[in-house]
Formats: C-alpha cells, structure tokens, sequence
C-alpha cells in the first residue's frame, strides 16, 4: 500500500521503526532515571544552600527547605512535600479522554502530524491486512498553539503527547494536541501547549479564590471589551452594599511553556517569539490604569487596579519573568506596566496524565517570584 504522504512520509516511517527501541526507554525515564548522553546532556550535581520559596502548594505553606543535591533544590522539596498534602491539591483542569501518542511534526502552526498509541485509532473489531498492520498510522490533529512552541520540538520525531478527543462530525480534525513530554536536562516534564486551556484555568482558579494575590472580588466576567476592538480576559468586580462598583481588577492571562535553565533554578519566560499582540495587551491595560493619575479624586482613582497572570505550564520552574531574550519590548513594556501598578504575577501548575486511565488532572502548584535583572 502506498503512502498518501510521498516520500516524506516514508522516510518518517523509517525514522520511527529505528527508533522505536530508543522511544520505548526514553518514555519509560521517571525523574530519578538516568538518561543516555545520546538523548541529553549528563546530570550535573550542584550543591546549594538553603532556599526558601514561600510559594503555598497544595495546602502547605513551603519555608525554610533543606538543603539537597539536586540541581534545582526548591523544586525537589516541593515535589516531595505535595505527596503529602494530595487531599488539598487545587485542580484546574479534568482531562476524560485523554490518547497518548508521537509527534512526528508540527506545521502550519495549527496542524501536526502524530502517531496514536495502543491502537487508537482502530476498531477493536475491525479487520486490516497485514501491510496496514505493519504500517504506523500517520495522523492529522489540531495544534493550539499560535507559537514557534520553542524548547518543546526537540524530541521529534518520537516526541511522546496527549491529545483529547471530540466526537463533534462537523470537526475537521477529532483530536487536539494538549500536552507534549520533554526532558529538561534531568527529568521527563509534560508541558501543557493548549494556549486557550490557560484562560480555563485561571477562570476555575479565580472562582475558587485560589489566587489570593489578588485580593478580594465578589464576581468574575470574562472577555470584557475595555478598549477599542480589545478585550480583557477577566474583570474581578467588588460592590458595595448598594450594588455600586466600589474597585474592578482587569486581569490579563498569558500561557507559559518555555523555561531558561540557570545554574541552581529554571525561569519560566514568556513569549518565546516577538508577540506583537502580548505587547498590544500590555500597553492597552496600562493605559487603562493611567486614568488613575487623571482622576479627580481618590475614591475615583482606587476604583481600577490591573494584573497579568502567566499560568506556567509546567511544574519544573523556581522563578518567571518577562522575556528580555525573546521579546525586549514586551519586557519593557511590563517593566512600564509594573511602575503603574500592574501586578506581575506568576504561577505553575503540573500536568498529570494517567493513560491506564485515559484520563488526566492540571493541579495548581503555588505562585512562583518574579525574577528581576541586577
């Protein structure tokens, strides 16, 4: 049977049979494995001193952390210290469907090729002849995800992903790219790549009053229009007794995947390309904030306040900041956006899927600190 896909596709299909061994013991790595040369670079073992985090994980106020050997050592007593407090953990997202599979490439910024696992893709009843059989099905799934997605296509072609699934006929494509494994350096980390899921986080965070660097709020309203064809993401909304406004925050997500190895902790960054539309946002708030300096009275003024919240999905980061590296004017225009009384705030989640299960949870891990040039 020929392929549909040329040559390309032949030669991809005898990349994965190659490698299929290799992929086998890369998916197979926990955080305490070792990991070949050939697949990443050697462990590096740094000592450190005594950090504290004061993020609130799962429950658990983390303070004054032991020291360790790891690499990164506040990332190592957090993770130690979240078993224990399970019965707290803050989930912002349920997965229900969730099918596990390789990414062989990703184009046209929404469009990727995978290859499912575990026979998703047939019938159980369904009868194919041998050549099929022996053939990896190559399949066309929906990529959210407007980014270069930098730092997490570098284990293509056997890059090992989840997708959900939608039985809606009228989609063109049934499956959604949702979260993709990487290795750090030290560890396999899923990573989550659906831009839009950030928004659905923050919103079940919001209404369970998770972010408390937020202040108090007596209700939430989503894409609220604030400036001239501009939305904002959420509006948190305080009233007096009356029912008048008495204060609203406009709060502002951005989806974080890539992070920046240090010598003792990662930093999470975003964007990971030039964003025109990020710093649009960015100025647009601002300005938004600015009427608080032409205000006629305090009262007037202390009505309006702003954030912007980058939910990092992920969960092996110390620290997030605005990308000088990638995007210096989205950066500047936060450090702008800062002076005026924006918050900056930072948070880290992690991504568990349990494919005995086909299914998965996103839970909140706490607030990371912002990390600031000397």
């Amino acid at each position: 049977m020929k392929s549909a896909y040329g040559v390309g596709s032949a030669t991809i299909k005898m990349q994965l049979r190659t490698r299929k061994r290799d992929f086998a013991a890369s998916a197979a790595v926990t955080t305490t494995s070792s990991v070949s040369s050939t697949q990443s670079p050697k462990k590096r073992t740094v000592r450190s001193k005594t950090t504290s985090l004061g993020a609130t994980l799962a429950g658990q106020k983390v303070d004054g952390v032991a020291p360790t050997h790891s690499k990164f050592p506040v990332l190592s007593a957090l993770k130690e210290r979240v078993s224990h407090a399970s019965s707290d953990a803050k989930i912002l997202l349920q997965y229900s469907n969730l099918v596990p599979a390789r990414l062989i490439r990703r184009y046209k910024r929404f469009l990727a090729d995978v290859v499912l696992l575990d026979g998703a893709t047939k019938d159980k009843n369904e009868v194919v002849d041998n050549e099929e059989a022996e053939a990896d099905e190559v399949v066309t799934v929906y990529c959210p995800n407007t980014g270069p997605m930098v730092g997490l296509l570098d284990g293509l072609p056997n890059a090992r992903v989840q997708l959900s699934k939608s039985d809606d006929p009228k989609r063109k494509y049934a499956y959604t790219l949702e979260m993709i494994q990487i290795h750090n350096g030290e560890k396999n980390v899923w990573v989550g790549v659906h831009s839009t899921s950030a928004n659905r986080m923050v919103e079940q965070a919001l209404a369970s009053r998770w972010f408390t660097e937020l202040g108090d709020y007596d209700s939430v309203r989503r894409e609220v229009k604030f400036a001239k064809n501009s939305r904002v993401d959420f509006v948190l909304t305080t009233s007096h007794a009356d029912g008048t406004i008495a204060h609203e925050k406009y709060v502002e997500v951005k989806s974080v995947t890539l992070a920046l190895p240090g010598d003792t902790s990662r930093c999470a960054v975003f964007p990971d390309t030039v964003s025109t539309r990020a710093q649009k946002h960015v100025t647009e708030l601002t300005e938004l904030l600015s009427t608080k300096t032409t205000a006629k009275t305090e009262e007037e003024a202390a009505k309006v306040s702003g954030a912007i919240i980058f939910l990092v999905q992920r969960d092996d980061c110390n620290t997030f900041a605005p990308s000088i590296q990638h995007d210096k004017k989205f950066a500047e225009l936060c450090a702008v956006a800062a002076k005026s009384g924006i918050q900056l705030l930072g948070y880290s989640c992690a991504l568990e899927p349990d494919e005995v299960k086909s299914s998965g949870v996103v839970r909140l891990l706490g607030p990371l600190p912002l990390q600031t040039r000397d």
